[in-house]
């Protein structure tokens, strides 16, 4: 086989095939997946096509792998974030340095401040982790 430093194809190992551990779900997964996203569909942030391809991704099946056995609450506040971490990644991504700062000083007043009501005009950055964090509190240990 002759090397291309160009080369256009890949072979990645199947890395489960010989996992050690025994993969768990939490039972909760497909209740917290529909309320989680049915949040996130509520700030109408991205056109149909968009949103479809953001559910399939499935964010909150990350949380629900990584804690399998988490009450709902607990839950839902992982696959909240979850979910937020992605939405504020495809909002970073078409900023500049300067929008981006000002995506982070939102979000960080928010979350000091999730009982306060956001300004008028701002980034739905800053509600959507206003209402993320103020659910999150209660279960915060």
């Amino acid at each position: 086989m002759e090397y291309s430093a160009f080369q256009d194809r890949f072979h990645l190992p199947d890395v489960l095939a010989h996992w050690p551990w025994v993969r768990s779900i939490n039972p909760l997964y497909e209740e917290v997946r529909d309320e989680s996203a049915a949040w996130v569909e509520s700030f109408k942030l991205f056109s149909e096509k968009a949103q479809k391809a953001f559910n399939r991704c499935d964010f909150s099946l990350l949380a629900a792998l990584g804690y399998p056995d988490f009450d709902k609450d607990r839950l839902r506040t992982c696959a909240d974030v979850m979910n937020f971490f992605f939405i504020f990644d495809a909002f970073s991504d078409v900023e500049d340095e300067v929008g981006v700062r000002a995506q982070r000083d939102i979000i960080m007043d928010a979350l000091k401040n999730p009982h306060k009501p956001r300004p008028e005009g701002e980034s739905i950055l800053g509600e959507i982790t206003r209402q993320m964090w103020a659910r999150a509190l209660p279960t915060a240990t």
